[in-house]
C-alpha cells in the first residue's frame, strides 16, 4: 500500500477534535489496509516503529532531520534552518521544501528504512541516519515529507493512543466496539499493539484468546485500589489479608530465560542497562530456568536504610551508570511471581504465587530481599504494620487478598490489592497522578514561562482525558523556568481530540497528553469549569493542588482515572 494513502488518513486525524471521529477514520482505513501490513500501519500511526519494550529508537533530533531535509532538496542548511525557525515544526519545514509530485513511497519500504535508521550505530552512524532519511524525502511528496519527519521525531500529535487503536481494531474486525474488552485483556498480557493487530486480522477473536505470557515480553502490571479509611480493607478482603510494605521506588518486572535477564519499567520500557547491580543480584540469588518476577527498586544508604524516590531517579541515565551504582546503591524488594519454568502463574492465587517466589529466592542480601509482609486478620494488625512501615521510610502498605480467586490481573485496578499510604491516614491530603493537557501564560514574576498547568484524569471507559485542576504551586524557580522547554515537544495548535474540556477552561497553550505529574490536593469538590465525572453541568475539581514530582515511570493512560476520583469524592461526602 502507498504511504500516501496512510498520510491522507493522518491529515484527517490531525484535523479532527472528536475522539469518536478518530475511531471512525481509523476503522475505515484498517478495513482497506492489507492484512500483511496492518502491524506496520498501527505502529506508524502511534509514531513508533516497534513496541516500547523492544527498545528500538530512531535516534534523530531536530538538527539531524533538518540536515536530512537540506540533503534531500540540495539546499544550503542555513536556508532550511531559517524555514524551521519560522515554522517551529520540522514536519512543516519538510513539507515547505520537498517538491516531489509523484507518490513513490510504499508503507513497507518506509517502515524498513526507518528500522535501518534505528539500527545505525557507532562511528559514521549519524551520516547513515541522515542519508537514509534524505533518501526517503527525495521520493516523498510534500505531505508525505511532513509526516515522515514527525514520525522520525515521534511527534505525530494526532491524539491517537493505544486504546483508540484497540477500539478501531475491534470495530474493523469484529463489527463492534463491544469486543474491545477481549483485545484489551490480551493487550494487558501482551502490550504490543502490532501483535494484537496482526492476530485479530489473521485469526480473529479466537487467536486473541490464545495470546499468553511470553518471557522477554512485559506484562502490564497489576494495580491497587485506594480507600478513604483503613476499615474498608477488611470489608473488601474478608477471607484473609497479607499486609506488605509499599516502597517509594521504581517498580520493576524481571524476565529471565536461557541466561538472559531483561528488566522492564511500569511503562514497559526496557531499563536493564540502568540497573546492572539489580541484574547481578537477581541472577546470583534466584534459582530457576526461567521466570518473571516483580519487585520495587529502592535507593538505600550504606546501612540499608530506605531513601526517597528522588535519590533513585538519579539512576535514570545512559552514561556514568557504573559510577552511580556505587554512588546510589539500590535494593530490589521482590513481591510477586508471574511465570516459572514454562508455566504461567497469573491465574494462580496470591498465596501460591508468593510461595513459589520464596522457593526460588535462595538467598536474601542487603541488595535483594523479599518484600516484608505480615498475614493479618484484623485492622489493628494492619494498622500496626502500617505504622512500622512508615517508620522504616516506606510510603505505606499494600493489602493483598489471600482468598481463593486472588489471581494476578494484568493492567487492572481491582479490590484484590488495596494501597494505604501516609497521605490517606490524615484526611487532609491525597495524591493523584494527572496528565498535563495545557498551560496558561505566566504573568508578573512568571512572565516568560507558564503560570499554571491544566491537568486531567483519564477516563478509561471512554478513552478520554477530563480536566481536574489548574496546577501552579509546588514548583521550584528552576522547575518553573524550564516548563516551556520540557513541554515544547508536545505543543499542538488545537485541543487534543481525546480531551473533554469546559469552554471556560480554555488554556493559552495546548499539549498532547503525554506528561504525567504527581499532585497533592486538599479535597475534591464539584466545579462548573472542570469536566471530570461531569454531572448536571459540574465536574470534579481538585482544590489547592500542589506539584510533587514528574511521574516519568507512567504513561498517560496509567494516570489516576476519573472513576477513582469519583469514588473518592462520593466516599468522602
Amino acid at each position: 500500500m502507498k504511504f500516501l494513502d496512510l498520510v491522507k488518513v493522518y491529515e484527517q486525524l490531525e484535523a479532527t477534535s472528536s475522539g469518536n471521529k478518530l475511531r471512525e477514520i481509523l476503522s475505515n482505513f484498517f478495513k482497506k489496509a492489507p492484512k500483511q501490513e496492518i502491524e506496520q500501519v498501527v505502529y506508524l500511526t502511534l509514531g513508533q516503529i516497534a513496541s516500547d519494550f523492544e527498545d528500538i529508537n530512531i535516534g534523530m533530533a531536530d538538527k539531524m532531520v533538518v540536515r536530512a531535509i537540506a540533503n534531500a532538496v540540495d539546499k544550503d542548511i542555513s536556508e532550511i534552518k531559517q524555514i524551521f525557525k519560522t515554522e517551529g515544526d520540522v514536519g512543516k519545514t519538510a513539507e515547505k521544501t520537498v517538491a516531489g509530485k509523484t507518490a513513490k513511497l510504499q508503507i513497507n519500504g518506509v517502515f524498513e528504512s526507518l528500522h535501518k535508521i534505528a539500527e545505525a550505530s557507532g562511528a559514521g552512524s549519524q551520516d547513515v541516519k541522515i542519508s537514509t532519511l534524505a533518501g526517503l524525502l527525495k521520493k516523498a511528496t510534500p505531505k508525505e515529507a511532513r509526516y515522515l519527519a514527525r514520525i522520525v521525531l515521534g511527534t505525530l500529535r494526532m491524539g491517537v493512543g493505544d486504546m483508540t487503536v484497540l477500539d478501531s481494531l475491534s470495530i474493523t474486525f469484529t463489527g463492534t466496539k463491544a469486543n474491545k474488552k477481549f483485545l484489551e485483556h490480551a493487550f494487558n498480557i501482551c502490550p504490543d499493539v502490532g501483535i494484537i493487530a496482526k492476530t485479530i486480522a489473521d485469526k480473529g477473536l479466537k487467536g486473541i484468546d490464545k495470546i499468553g505470557v511470553a518471557v522477554g515480553r512485559p506484562i502490564k502490571m497489576m494495580l491497587a485500589q485506594r480507600v478513604t479509611d483503613i476499615e474498608t480493607i477488611r470489608e473488601k478482603m474478608p477471607e484473609g489479608i497479607a499486609a506488605e510494605e509499599k516502597y517509594d521506588g521504581e517498580r520493576i518486572q524481571a524476565h529471565f530465560s536461557k541466561g538472559k535477564l531483561v528488566l522492564f519499567s511500569r511503562r514497559m520500557e526496557a531499563i536493564t542497562n540502568q540497573f546492572p547491580d539489580v541484574c547481578q543480584q537477581i541472577k546470583k540469588n534466584l534459582k530457576a530456568k526461567g521466570f518473571v518476577v516483580e519487585g520495587e527498586a529502592v535507593a538505600i544508604d550504606e546501612k540499608g536504610n530506605l531513601l526517597p524516590f528522588q535519590r533513585l531517579m538519579q539512576r535514570r541515565r545512559k552514561y556514568d551508570v557504573e559510577a552511580y551504582v556505587k554512588k546510589i546503591p539500590v535494593c530490589i524488594y521482590l513481591f510477586d511471581l508471574l511465570y516459572l519454568n514454562g508455566k504461567s502463574y497469573i491465574r494462580e492465587d496470591y498465596p501460591k504465587r508468593h510461595k513459589a517466589l520464596e522457593k526460588i529466592v535462595k538467598k536474601e542480601t542487603k541488595n535483594l530481599q523479599i518484600a516484608k509482609r505480615i498475614i493479618c486478620d484484623d485492622i489493628e494488625c494492619i494498622e500496626e504494620f502500617f505504622n512500622k512501615s512508615l517508620q522504616r521510610g516506606c510510603e505505606g502498605i499494600i493489602a493483598k487478598s489471600t482468598a481463593k480467586g486472588s489471581i494476578y490481573k494484568p493492567g487492572t485496578r481491582g479490590w484484590l490489592w488495596i494501597k494505604w499510604k501516609r497521605e490517606y491516614s490524615t484526611e487532609l491530603a491525597d495524591t493523584f497522578d494527572l496528565v498535563v493537557v495545557g498551560a496558561f501564560a505566566g504573568r508578573g514574576k512568571r512572565s516568560g514561562t507558564y503560570g499554571s498547568l491544566l491537568c486531567a484524569a483519564y477516563n478509561h471507559k471512554k478513552d478520554f482525558f477530563e480536566t481536574v485542576c489548574k496546577l501552579g504551586s509546588g514548583f521550584t524557580d528552576e522547575q518553573l523556568a524550564e516548563l516551556p522547554k520540557r513541554f515544547k515537544k508536545y505543543r499542538v495548535n488545537k485541543k487534543p481530540a481525546r480531551l473533554v474540556i469546559n469552554k471556560a477552561m480554555k488554556p493559552d497553550f495546548w499539549f498532547e497528553p503525554k506528561i504525567v505529574v504527581e499532585v497533592l490536593g486538599a479535597e475534591l469538590t464539584r466545579s462548573p469549569i472542570h469536566s471530570s465525572s461531569e454531572k448536571q453541568g459540574k465536574g470534579l475539581a481538585l482544590r489547592f493542588p500542589r506539584f510533587k514530582r514528574y511521574r516519568e515511570d507512567k504513561k498517560p493512560e496509567q494516570a489516576t482515572t476519573s472513576k477513582e476520583i469519583l469514588d473518592l469524592y462520593e466516599k468522602k461526602r
